[in-house]
């Protein structure tokens, strides 16, 4: 029987058994959560001044008497097309029950339908996934005897089919009007008619049914999409922001009305059940693209910002809102018009201010910014605009927020004509005062792009992509923690490899700070293998260090499904720096590479999950204590806790640590055989260790047992050394 003065005499690490990494690999690693796909949402909002309803087929945008009806047509259609509509009159037979031309209707809203107040009847439009529906609700029954008719305007630049209630665009039927149907309060239903007529159509229901109706009595059809239209529907390029005093999520994405006419879409998501709240559409003439979104703390407010073409040129434009209450700021421009592109955004994670900052690239005078406060009462303004760099700084990327310590981090690409693109940082406050001096994050001879950055307001992750020097039409994404101070960067450390696959295709990489670690998110895909890029999610740990595996981000079901593009990643901790949370969300873009409409996908992530089991085997004695861990026993936990409780208070404890296996006997005491042994401080009868679990996948399934023994105790149990107890044994199993 060995001693246990002979097992004490031998130690070896065991991390050695727990450092192996495995081979880089690309195996698409089971999604731990569910994903989710923003392609059915509707809403209706007065965003920005203009009353919408926004749903993935459609906009509408509503004046005092009217509704202008916008269908989605998607990437491919040559031109958009709009579908004006206004009630004329309403009649019952020969009798007039309503004229408009003299009347100005009320109009009043919520988030799912606009409504105009006549007299004596109500139009009222719900925002649907599947159409505008529209309806009449007639309080008592109209004077009159005939069949109660509805005489609709429509002024449109769509061809109407002669025999349908359709209406076509050059790639084929675009609108459609629904069944009219009659619905009295009992619930009753009665099919009316649509017939077209010189200046528009007439909704009809038969005399019979309005007489005998019980009343409240709705006339009601849908305005719709052509179900061939759909193909061509584009939700896509998304961004993420989050709000902690609501705790909601806000996607905002580019919607295509067809080739060259955009417009942005916001929606809020419960940020727990992934519930969705409702969509707007941001009214403003023009079109609108490369929308961002981030998040004020201090005030709750998410703050969207993209860029508007109009006819003078570009602007640099935006809107805030309150999440719960759906107030709004109108529609400001930062900047412009002018040669204005990709703006990018940098919130506020503090509860003590009311700003964020803006950075935009402006072909003339290169990468400029300001930071835009949004005050309480929802007035904004702006400080003057700062230049960071000249005419050669592209693509531009900003920290998600600046932690308690208020200091952000932009990052762009510096790239002299007919020279490789290299990385350059600098480091700015709250108010986008430059703090100290720009770096170079990496300046190599192979091509740098598209930068993207986050951290906590002292430590950040910036993360680009670079090319490979053997392959130069490869790329990898690499990173370098850096470090940020009062008077700028403190220190730049080694380049690490983020997603490093030879001959692949790694690039359009975002980055967000998930507690104490990172989320990385980019594309990766094969040069041979066109349309089958696919989008990944890693944790990156605090050193730099990969953790886990790869998640493949992917949402819409079907092979044709197989493009997906764009991911943006937010974690939670951006919305209030002193959360200790490390969950987030991933959105990203999934594309049918048949007909190229694309869904937004959504889907949850987390830096570090729940672990593996950790089980008492039992097996101690006499008074050496209770031996447990609260967890995780996942990949990547830095700090897991081996404790000891209920020790002698003038014990000296050793904590030992071995593989799973066999253990010895050593009288009425069962050890297990340590791979390393090490002494752990006593107070008070408790003890603790941390143990560092490497992030590497290889490792799921390991198991390793810890038990403490304890000298100096009052029992005289064990017949090999007397004064030495031991505490029971516990098995750790490791896991995400």
């Amino acid at each position: 029987m060995a001693s246990l003065l002979r097992i004490l005499l031998g130690s070896t690490a065991i991390a050695l058994a727990l450092a192996a990494p495995g081979a880089a690999q690309r195996p698409g690693a089971t999604i731990a959560k569910q994903a989710w796909a923003a392609r059915e949402f509707a809403g209706v909002a007065d965003f920005g001044g203009g009353l919408t309803a926004v749903a993935r087929r459609y906009r509408a945008e509503f004046g005092e008497r009217d509704v202008t009806f916008m269908p989605v047509l998607g990437k491919q259609a040559p031109r958009a097309h709009s579908f004006r509509l206004a009630t004329g009159s309403i009649t019952r037979g020969e009798h007039v029950v309503l004229t408009t031309d003299s009347v100005m209707p009320r109009r009043t809203h919520d988030r799912t339908a606009a409504t105009l107040h006549w007299p004596g009847v109500d139009e009222r439009y719900v925002a649907r996934t599947d159409g505008l529906k529209q309806s009449f609700l007639f309080a008592s029954e109209p004077a009159g005897d005939g069949d109660l008719t509805v005489h609709l305007a429509i002024d449109t630049t769509l061809v109407r089919d002669a025999e349908a209630m359709t209406w076509h665009g050059e790639t084929g039927p675009a609108v459609v009007l629904g069944d009219v149907v009659g619905i009295d309060a009992k619930g009753e239903r009665c099919h009316g008619t649509a017939r077209h007529s010189a200046t528009g159509i007439t909704l009809s229901l038969p005399a019979a049914f309005v007489d005998r109706a019980a009343y409240p009595l709705e006339l009601d059809p849908l305005i719709g999409t052509s179900f061939q239209a759909l193909a061509g529907v584009d939700a896509d390029f998304p961004d993420v922001a989050y709000d902690a005093y609501s705790d909601t999520f806000c996607v905002v994405w580019t919607q295509y009305f067809a080739n060259g006419s955009v417009g942005v879409v916001g929606s809020v998501f419960d940020a727990d059940t992934m519930a969705f709240g409702y969509a707007f559409g941001v009214t403003h003439g023009g079109d609108e693209d490369s929308v961002r979104v981030t998040n004020i703390a201090g005030t709750g407010l998410f703050v969207m910002v993209w860029v508007n073409y109009g006819q003078q040129g570009s602007s640099i434009s935006g809107i805030a809102f309150e999440p719960t209450q759906m107030q709004a700021t109108s529609v400001f421009t930062i900047d412009g018009p002018g040669p204005l592109s990709t703006p990018v955004v940098s919130g506020e994670a503090t509860l003590f201010d009311d700003d964020c900052l803006v950075a935009w690239r402006d072909a003339s005078f290169g990468l400029i910014g300001c930071s835009v406060t949004i005050a309480q009462n929802l007035q904004v303004s702006a400080t003057p605009i700062v230049q960071f760099g000249g005419i050669n700084a592209t693509d531009p990327g900003f920290s998600k927020q600046g932690g308690n310590a208020g200091l952000h981090v932009l990052t762009w690409i510096d790239r002299p004509p007919g020279l490789p693109g290299r990385v350059r940082a600098q480091v700015v406050d709250h108010d986008m005062n430059l703090v100290g001096a720009g770096v170079f994050v990496q300046n190599v001879p192979q091509d740098c792009g598209y930068p993207a950055v986050d951290g906590d307001g002292f430590k950040f992750l910036v993360a680009w992509e670079e090319q490979e020097g053997v392959n130069p039409s490869a790329t990898d994404v690499r990173g370098r923690i850096v470090t940020v101070g009062p008077s700028g960067f403190t220190s730049v450390g080694g380049v690490l490899d983020l997603a490093v696959y030879a001959n692949d295709i790694d690039f359009a990489v975002d980055v967000a700070r998930l507690g104490d670690k990172f989320g990385i998110a980019y594309m990766g895909a094969v040069a041979t293998l066109p349309f089958h890029d696919d989008a990944w999610f890693r944790v990156v740990s605090g050193t730099g260090a990969l953790v886990g595996p790869e998640l493949r981000l992917e949402v819409t079901p079907g092979t044709q499904y197989r493009y997906e593009h764009g991911p943006r990643v937010i974690g939670r901790c951006a919305g209030d720096a002193t959360l200790n949370v490390d969950d987030g969300l991933c959105v990203f873009a999934d594309q049918n590479v048949s007909t190229f409409d694309s869904d937004v996908g959504l889907q949850q992530i987390e830096a570090m999950g729940q672990g593996g089991a950790i089980v008492d085997l039992g097996g101690g004695c006499g008074p050496g204590g209770l031996a447990s861990s609260p967890g995780p026993a996942s990949l990547g936990n830095t700090a897991l806790a081996l404790e000891l409780f209920g020790a002698q208070p003038l014990a000296v404890p050793f904590l030992f640590l071995g593989l799973a296996g066999p253990t010895l006997p050593c009288g009425v005491c069962t050890v297990i055989q340590p791979l390393t042994i090490a002494f752990v401080p006593n107070t008070a009868g408790s003890a603790t260790s941390p143990f560092a679990i490497p992030g590497t996948s290889s490792l799921v399934g390991f198991a390793f047992d810890f038990q403490y023994v304890s000298f100096n105790v009052l029992y005289v149990g064990c017949p090999a050394v007397p004064g030495v107890a031991a505490s029971n044994i516990v098995r750790v199993t490791l896991d995400y």
